[in-house]
This record gives structure tokens, C-alpha cells and sequence, in this order.
């Protein structure tokens, strides 16, 4: 199943979260999908969507998390299609809902991604392990939940308790210091990585590759981003960016994404245009 999130204090969620709905519901027509989010939507009941009230949910990690975590302070980017309402606290809050409606309803077998992923294929076919729970892996400091999957809820629990073990330990001065950058949920969950707490799905390919997954730096060159890059932009921190620069990827678009030729199974357009890349356009 499919259990996807926009936490907000109330309102629409974005319209390219519509876009990526609608592409899940077309890739994976018979999926179960859960949305949580303060407010029901129309496209719930057109794409047979089960609305879980934002409200309705809470645990103890939740709780801790909102003593701990300084990341208000961070505000809000300013991006070119506007990020929503505290940012860098809202991504990393929705993964403690995720993980308390997972807990509270026992779910197995979770795929969750983020509002500006498409998905471009049966999450059936998706190489999992089933004993860990699998993320994107970024650069040497950050990964990303932009794709994910969670076996049971003992998994995505014992993360959420990590990084709250981390906040309140260390504090902010100390981690950014440690990091060398702003902490956010990409900076905690590569952290994660290096304690063996999750798992990364592959993002470059091989000659054995069925498929890879984007993090964010494939959808970044094809779509520019959030802050104003154009098309072909490429970061070079990036894992995936550093081998577009030296030549050794070719990431093309032709209905689907690829790379090298091998199927690229979600794209995380960072710039919100998910219209010019979802396939269910296509088929209209």
C-alpha cells in the first residue's frame, strides 16, 4: 500500500501533489493508498483515496519531536513555487505521522514518497528487502525519503526514535557542526544510513540494473529546480550529479525516464512542474 502525507495547519494541499497522486493511481490502479492531511480533498474520492485526518493521529515520538526539534527556526525557503508553511519542519514531522499511523494500524508492505515524485511503474516489481527499511541515498551528507519503503512498523519506528535520540542529545550548534551544514530530515536519515537503521535503494545503474530510483538529482536534470536552475542542472555534491558532470550517465526523458538506458522508477521533480513528466498525461 501507498501511505502519503501534506502536514499543514489546514487548506488545499498543492496542486502538483495532485499531479503525483494521479500518476500513483494510474501506475498502480488496484494499490491502496492512505493520505494524511488536515483537510479532505476532492481528488480523494475521484482517485479512491482514504482520507486520514492529520488530527486523528498521535504517539510519544510525535510528542518528543515537537519538544526537541528546532527546525520552525529554519522558516521557509523562498522558492519559486511556494514551499509551504514551515518547511523544514513539516518534512521532518510528517515521518513521525507516517510512523504513528503505520504503528497504530499495524501496516506492512508501506510505500511512501514524497508530493513531487512521480511514479512510473507497479510498485509490485519494486526490489525490497523486507528486513529493513529502504531510502535514497544523496550525497556524503544527505539522503532522502523521496521514495520509500517500510516493512513493518518497527522499522520506520526505530528511526523516528534515533533521530530524536540525536536532536535531544546534541542539539543544534553540535550537529550542524558535525555535519557541516543546517540539520533537516535528509541530514538525520543519512546519519540513520550509517548506523545500518535503513537501507538504500540502488540510484545508479549497472549492467545488471532493472531499475534505479532518484533521489532528486535525476529530476533536477530534467526539470531545473525550485530555485530557479533551468533543465540540465546538476549538483555537483551529488552522488548522481558528479557522474552526469564527468560524463559517465545519460539520463534521458522519451515518455519515461532512463539512465544508460535503464528505467528510472520514480523522478523527484524538485522544480513542481509534474505535469510535463507524468505518463497518465500521455494516455488521455
Amino acid at each position: 500500500m501507498i501511505v502519503n502525507t501534506f502536514i499543514s495547519d489546514g487548506g488545499p494541499i498543492p496542486e502538483y501533489t495532485k499531479v503525483s497522486l494521479r500518476q500513483a493511481r494510474h501506475t498502480n490502479p488496484d494499490t491502496d493508498i492512505s493520505f494524511i492531511s488536515a483537510d479532505n480533498q476532492d481528488i480523494f474520492d475521484e482517485l479512491n483515496i482514504k482520507w486520514v485526518p492529520q488530527g486523528c493521529i498521535g504517539s510519544e515520538l510525535l510528542r518528543e519531536f515537537n519538544e526537541c526539534c528546532w527546525f520552525k527556526r529554519h522558516g521557509t525557503p523562498q522558492t519559486t513555487y511556494p514551499s509551504p508553511e514551515l518547511f523544514w519542519h513539516r518534512t521532518a514531522e510528517r515521518i513521525y505521522y507516517l510512523e504513528a499511523y503505520i504503528s497504530q494500524n499495524d501496516l506492512k508492505d508501506v510505500f511512501h514518497f514524497e508530493n513531487d515524485v512521480l511514479i512510473y511503474g507497479d510498485l509490485s516489481t519494486v526490489p525490497v528487502s523486507g528486513k529493513i527499511a529502504m531510502m535514497l541515498p544523496m550525497s556524503r551528507n544527505k539522503s532522502t525519503f523521496a521514495f520509500t519503503h517500510i516493512p513493518s512498523p518497527q522499522h520506520l519506528h526505530k528511526v523516528c526514535k534515533y533521530f530524536n535520540k540525536l536532536m535531544s542529545t546534541y542539539g543544534e550548534q553540535t550537529l550542524s557542526q558535525h555535519l557541516r551544514d543546517h540539520v533537516s530530515e535528509m541530514s538525520l536519515l543519512h546519519m540513520a544510513f550509517r548506523e545500518w537503521l535503513v537501507a538504500g535503494f540502488p540510484i545508479l545503474p549497472t549492467q545488471s540494473s532493472e531499475m534505479v530510483f532518484d533521489p532528486g538529482s535525476y529530476g533536477q536534470f530534467l526539470g531545473g529546480t525550485n530555485n530557479g536552475h533551468s533543465k540540465g542542472f546538476t549538483d555537483p555534491e551529488h552522488f548522481i550529479g558528479e557522474l552526469i558532470n564527468g560524463g559517465d550517465l545519460n539520463v534521458e526523458f522519451n515518455d519515461e525516464p532512463s539512465v544508460n538506458g535503464v528505467k528510472i522508477f520514480n523522478l523527484h521533480i524538485h522544480s513542481k512542474n509534474l505535469k510535463e513528466f507524468a505518463s497518465y498525461e500521455k494516455v488521455k
